[in-house]
């Protein structure tokens, strides 16, 4: 029942709204917490456990940190139990649902308590629905406990929370079943509109593209239904969650790109590591360290297990970040900040031979490659960004000199608008695909496709392209519309017209009861998120 997008899920749901909705202000903490953990132990009833015993545990070491002679020595002592237990369930990799998130939330909650954010929670019922909050419990956002406390006691339940939740919900199980699914058979060898299915060492250079296209449409329309049912679920409930992702196809530099696409997280990243080591305050050399421990944890973070995998990914990702704000910052200072072009790009050229270094290591790669290729592309972007950056914003200054105010300059600043989103859109698609394709041997043929150097594929169809756009082009077409706030701006609208309210309400009502139809004639495919 973990999978929001199920039946079963639908079912327990809508017993539990009943009871929550029957049942007085002062008893809906009661219920919240006891639907939490009904959730948690079908999911799984051992993950069930482990989760009551962390939340004990840090019910405790919360009340020691506020009342203790020692705060700053307990609260490290708190968050390293916190941290090796995370560790140790990675190191035995055991697959634990919801562990990161509610660890993670626990580490903010006890910094806090240290830094005076808040008290340290006394009553162990509002502590624990906190704790088990199920409508983040899975996969976020990681809400701190400043941003719950108060909504615990009087979660505002009005017409229009009531309104937006449900049609958020509806709008992500839409998104979910009736589109993502449909992008989400593209890559599936038994379903026959699949380019697996004739083989990518068959496929044209057109098809090829348009397979980055539908993939990397998925994970994020898989992503953001996620995210509009559980803020949907809270809001019903009365309560408001921290906004988890900001359209980030909309983004102009890959820095910009992952702050908006799992902004709680990031978020935690830079207020409980990055800033506490220092940040970029404490000199060069440090900033290089707090950089690369960032990456790091950021590897551990991901996926179950410390697989090579996923501490090669982040530590690559850190080295390249790293090595390039040095090379940088060392040009400056024994060249000046103007020294010539040629000169850079050499400092850079070290980074930029990463990329087929990392090709011959990986020439017979363990299961999860797919990472470390995402980790070493992550960092060419951010090199590439930086020689833009070098050569062309600081070096020429070309907006400057044409003049903000006049027709050549707007041109020049309009121009370079739309190259930083395409710049951000085009890498960051293909990387998607690593994740789509985690066959070393079946990527590099479609990469082959990709960038055809020797030519057309052999027996590639010249039809195929047409006839797999004209199956498909419906979903595409939605999920760029959803690339976009423009059906948010629209969903606004609608609500401030009593009328528009009303059709936006009738319409998502039918959508949703007809997804429901195609859910149980056909199921719904896992979240393609959930390979990280």
């Amino acid at each position: 029942m973990a999978n929001v997008f199920s039946i079963e899920f639908l079912l327990f749901l809508a017993v539990f709204l009943i009871v929550y909705g029957l049942v007085s202000q002062r008893f809906k903490g009661y219920v919240l917490l006891a639907g939490s953990v009904v959730y948690m132990a079908f999911a799984s009833w051992q993950a069930a456990l482990f989760a009551l015993l962390f939340a004990a545990a840090n019910f405790l070491l919360g009340i020691c940190i506020q009342r203790t002679s020692r705060p700053k020595a307990a609260m490290g002592m708190a968050v390293a139990i916190n941290a090796m237990a995370m560790v140790t369930f990675k190191l035995l990799d055991v697959s634990m649902l919801g562990l990161s998130y509610y660890l993670f939330s626990f580490m903010a909650y006890l910094v806090d308590i240290y830094r005076g954010v808040h008290a340290a929670e006394l009553d162990p019922v509002r502590f624990a629905s906190f704790s088990f909050f199920f409508p983040k419990y899975t996969i976020g956002p990681i809400t701190r406990y400043s941003e719950l406390a108060d909504q615990l006691d009087k979660p505002r339940i009005t017409a229009a929370s009531i309104q937006k939740g449900l049609e958020s919900i509806c709008l992500g199980f839409i998104l979910k079943v009736l589109v993502s699914d449909k992008l989400g058979v593209f890559f599936k060898e038994d379903e026959f509109w699949s380019i697996a299915r004739i083989g990518y060492e068959s496929i044209g250079t057109d098809l090829a593209w348009l397979g980055v296209v539908v993939t990397s449409l998925h994970i994020y329309l898989d992503w953001i239904a996620y995210m509009y049912m559980i803020l949907g679920l809270a809001e019903l409930m009365g309560f408001r969650l921290p906004q988890n992702f900001n359209y980030p196809y909309v983004a102009r530099t890959v820095g910009d790109y992952y702050r908006r696409w799992h902004m709680t997280l990031t978020r935690w990243f830079k207020d409980y590591i990055y800033i506490p080591l220092g940040g970029s305050r404490k000199g060069l050399l440090r900033t290089l360290i707090n950089v690369l421990f960032v990456w790091v944890v950021t590897s551990l973070w991901h996926g179950n297990g410390l697989a090579p995998k996923y501490m090669l990914w982040g530590v690559l990702c850190g080295a390249v970040v790293a090595l390039d704000a040095w090379l940088s910052n060392r040009a400056d200072e024994r060249l000046g900040a103007d020294s010539g072009r040629s000169v850079r790009f050499i400092l850079h050229l070290p980074l930029l031979l990463l990329i087929p270094i990392s090709w011959f290591l990986l020439r017979e790669p363990a299961s999860g490659v797919n990472f470390i290729i995402w980790g070493m592309s992550l960092g060419v972007i951010i090199v590439l960004e930086r020689l833009w950056k070098t050569f062309v914003v600081d070096r020429f200054r070309i907006g400057e000199r044409l003049g903000r105010e006049s027709l050549t300059g707007k041109l020049w600043y309009g121009f370079v608008s739309v190259l930083a989103h395409v710049w951000v859109v085009i890498p960051i698609i293909l990387t998607w695909l690593i994740f789509t394709i985690t066959d070393y041997g079946d990527l590099t043929v479609y990469l082959s496709r990709l960038f055809p150097a020797a030519g057309k594929a052999a027996g590639a169809n010249p039809s195929d392209f047409g006839n797999y756009l004209a199956n498909i082009w419906p979903y595409l077409t939605i999920g760029v519309i959803f690339c976009f706030p423009l059906v948010n701006r629209i969903m606004k609208r609608l609500r401030k017209s009593k009328v528009g309210g009303w059709i936006l309400s009738f319409v998502l009502a039918g959508l949703f009861w007809y997804a429901v139809y195609v859910l149980i004639q056909t199921g719904s495919d896992p979240m393609g998120y959930a390979a990280f």
